[in-house]
């Protein structure tokens, strides 16, 4: 390897020098340039006292003749860099491994990134195969990247689904308090993606979440496609986001109650805003140290139901739970009984 870590080095395309943090592969190294962490191929750096030794050297003038006034030295204008907000990015950063004469996709890297002034609180899921399998709750701070988690190329094969919650910091009482983007990974289009990635020679595939906070009574987008990648191009699933909570001893989770435009969903999608919703009460129920709560949750095929249940299993504050033949509800219900400390 041309480079170890803690090298300076400089990008030949916009001359801006940085520091290698990470070795990616043996063609890909993470440098840090300012605040800002990026992957770059190697052929898009060099060391800087190299191509300071190999520049072209500007002639220098002779210097000119002293004339009466020169001695007064000139006030400096200070000159201000000001960042403009770009919106929040979702990074997708593929790592390969040789495999015989070729290189295969081992791994896949995710990353927040902050082009905007603002922090943001986040909280982010990995669902596989309908089951929770990564949760974080954190910070993300104004033009800077927050490191997720890294997905196994072979996960692609579990229905991999991301859930995103976002909140502002300091709040503002014009924008939204809270909203959610919601993402099932569809493996035929990130293969293209991924292709067509190599093809160009980037290092990574990166998509926007939003562009602008959103407003207080404005509908935020709740879904998005793997072929928005790279793409300024909004979501379709739309829910509100500034709805008042209020706990509920009695929760409905048809879909149909909580989404007009329904019918227009994949099943993933409605499962998806369903366990949405039902987090949402259970913490507030929670919140509220209600002694139980009845959840609605219909016969069918039993997903949302067996979905719920592993739920409440890893719920501290839930002491027991039963899915009962009921005179009102049927067997498409349960009932909650929490406990606390």
């Amino acid at each position: 390897m041309k480079y170890e870590i803690g090298d300076k080095i400089i990008l030949l395309h916009s001359k801006e020098e940085g520091t290698v943090i990470d070795i990616v592969n043996h063609e890909m190294v993470m440098v840090e340039v300012g605040n800002i962490t990026f992957p770059v191929y190697l052929d898009q750096i060099d060391f800087p006292y190299f191509y300071r030794f190999t520049e072209k050297k500007t002639p220098v003038a002779a210097p000119r003749k002293m004339i009466p006034g020169d001695e007064i030295p000139v006030e400096k204008k200070k000159h201000e860099h000001f960042r403009t907000d770009k919106g929040v990015f979702l990074s997708m950063l593929p790592v390969y491994q040789q495999e015989d004469m070729e290189e295969q996709i081992q791994l896949l890297k995710f990353h927040l990134l902050n082009e905007t002034q603002r922090t943001y609180r986040f909280h982010f899921q990995i669902w596989l195969k309908n089951q929770l399998d990564l949760e974080i709750k954190n910070e993300l701070l104004p033009f800077n990247n927050f490191y997720l988690a890294d997905l196994l190329f072979e996960s692609l094969n579990d229905s991999p689904r991301f859930e995103f919650t976002f909140s502002l910091k300091d709040p503002d009482p014009k924008l939204a308090p809270s909203f959610k983007k919601s993402w099932k990974i569809k493996p035929k289009q990130v293969f293209h993606q991924l292709h067509d990635l190599r093809i160009r020679r980037d290092a990574m595939l990166s998509f926007p979440l939003f562009e602008k906070y959103p407003e207080k009574h404005a509908a935020t987008t709740a879904g998005f496609d793997a072929t928005d990648l790279g793409r300024l191009s909004p979501g379709t699933i739309q829910v509100a986001a500034d709805t008042p909570l209020e706990p509920k001893y009695e929760l409905d989770l048809h879909i149909e109650k909580l989404e007009e435009d329904w019918k227009s969903l994949s099943n993933i999608a409605i499962l998806a805003i369903q366990l949405n919703e039902f987090q949402r009460y259970l913490d507030l129920a929670i919140s509220h140290r209600q002694s139980s709560m009845i959840v609605i949750h219909g016969l069918g095929k039993g997903k949302l139901r067996d979905e719920l249940h592993h739920i409440l299993r890893q719920t501290p504050e839930v002491d027991n739970f039963v899915n009962e033949y009921h005179p009102r509800y049927g067997y498409g219900a349960t009932e909650i009984f929490f406990k606390y400390a």
